[in-house]
């Protein structure tokens, strides 16, 4: 998930009405379905981001994320995972991260992708496609990895949001973490969604929420965005890999290995 800078006031009170698309994004609409409410400011605000972050040649963040996993015995129990994301041109990457699901590393470097498990100690290596975006389609397809944010980074973020949703509004002004943000909401057949935006020059992701209607129990997805670096000098060595003393390697299986 990449776009660029500040929106002023004179736009935010612009186009506030329902039914309003923004030129360029088209919403369609199913047979017999009610008329679409797209606001026209919400999509800007998201337009200004997606250009901002395209803008960047390299960035680093953090991610703390709490998500949902229906229990028949617990209803809903939430968990959580606390993740440093390195990203550099479009084919490196590199996320540590600690929480319920472990203390796990995830390297690539335009070429291959390794999976370590500081835990157990393993690791797995798998070639993958040469561009970041594509290795996270790839991976997320086959074995169900899950990458951090990675939504805000795809070129078309702004386009399938329109496309899908049946209501995307501006809410106005709110804080996450005593940041200024711009709250925007919005609704598809099967999901609702939630996302913040810092009201700022650099009109970035602060947080963002998901709610999965169609799925039993209604299961949510939390993250917040801190620590932002735009631009900052990563060397390609934090993106090389080395198994550490002693580690086991593993065959990364299809769906199961890396959850």
């Amino acid at each position: 998930m990449n776009k660029q800078c500040l929106l002023f006031c004179t736009l935010l009170l612009a186009g506030f009405g329902a039914g309003a698309q923004t030129k360029g994004h088209k919403a369609p609409k199913e047979p017999g379905e009610q008329a679409l409410r797209i606001d026209t400011t919400a999509v800007s605000i998201l337009d200004r981001m997606s250009a901002m972050i395209s803008s960047m040649n390299a960035c680093t963040y953090s991610v703390h994320a709490n998500y949902d996993i229906p229990s028949h015995y617990l209803g809903v129990v939430k968990h959580s995972d606390e993740q440093k994301v390195f990203l550099k041109g479009g084919n490196k990457l590199l996320i540590e991260s600690n929480g319920d699901k472990g203390t796990r590393s995830y390297i690539y470097n335009g070429t291959t992708f390794d999976y370590l498990s500081r835990d157990k100690n393993q690791y797995g290596e798998l070639t993958v496609p040469a561009k970041t975006m594509d290795m996270i389609d790839s991976l997320n397809k086959v074995y169900g990895v899950e990458f951090p944010a990675s939504d805000f980074f795809y070129p078309t973020f702004v386009d399938d949001i329109v496309a899908e949703s049946r209501t995307l509004i501006y809410l106005g002004i709110t804080q996450v973490n005593g940041k200024d943000c711009f709250h925007i909401a919005g609704a598809s057949k099967n999901k609702t969604y939630q996302f913040w935006i810092s009201d700022d020059a650099y009109t970035l992701p602060m947080k963002m929420v998901i709610v999965y209607t169609q799925r039993e129990m209604n299961p949510q997805y939390e993250e917040t965005l801190t620590d932002w670096q735009i631009n900052p000098d990563l060397p390609d060595a934090l993106f090389s890999f080395t198994p550490p003393p002693g580690a086991r390697k593993i065959k990364l299986i299809a769906s199961t290995t890396m959850k």
